[in-house]
């Protein structure tokens, strides 16, 4: 696994990374972490930083791989109350997307919360995991710290065999699918940097300004 987080064109990087790996009860255990602070809200950044900060924290402290998926769905709920009562406290508006992938070996957990995206590639097949939570006018319909109650997107499967790309939204607004997918079947442990740079390198070209955030995983048995 690997990951790149780039300011790009934009006067801050508002984007999170998280990338952490542990052993639990004799299972390896992964979670990555995309977060994009909403760059409309003067401090959309603290939200992003803070919601990495604490499910960096929360891995750290599982002991056991039991409802590891709605453990994590738990969390982000709190992570959520948590940031939420802080900005209300100091009088701050403040909100990201989140997209958290989580795999227990052969089994993947997704939570997500806005219009980051998290791919899966298996068999020359590209399949986009998470939902884009956004209304008709493109607007944000959901993410982490600007409202008390949320309802965050949960999945769950099989992960033998797969590929995983979580990105912000900087990466995939002026990214062909076909090439994505080309890219990702492409990818192997010696040149996933190479090949997340292509990406980046593929949407800079035709005018992205915005920060952009991509973690590249394999789960290949």
């Amino acid at each position: 696994y690997d990951g790149i987080s780039i300011q790009n064109q934009r006067t801050r990087n508002m984007d999170s990374l998280l990338l952490k790996e542990r052993h639990i009860g004799g299972r390896s255990v992964f979670i990555a972490v995309v977060c994009d602070g909403v760059g409309s809200l003067r401090d959309g950044a603290v939200a992003a930083t803070m919601a990495v900060q604490m499910l960096g924290a929360w891995f750290d402290g599982v002991n056991d791989t039991g409802r590891l998926g709605l453990k994590l769905r738990d969390q982000v709920l709190e992570i959520n109350r948590v940031v939420y009562s802080m900005a209300r406290e100091r009088e701050i508006q403040t909100a990201s997307t989140l997209s958290v992938l989580l795999l227990d070996e052969s089994r993947y957990y997704i939570v997500h919360l806005g219009d980051s995206r998290i791919y899966s590639y298996k068999k020359e097949r590209l399949i986009q995991l998470t939902q884009d939570q956004v209304s008709d006018s493109g607007k944000l319909a959901s993410c982490l710290g600007y409202a008390e109650g949320i309802m965050p997107f949960y999945n769950e499967g099989i992960a033998d065999g797969q590929r995983f790309l979580l990105c912000s939204d900087g990466l995939y607004k002026r990214m062909e699918a076909e090439f994505l997918r080309k890219n990702m079947g492409m990818a192997t442990g010696r040149n996933l940097r190479k090949v997340m740079a292509e990406l980046i390198r593929y949407v800079v070209d035709r005018g992205e300004r915005d920060n952009i955030t991509i973690a590249f995983v394999l789960n290949e048995c």
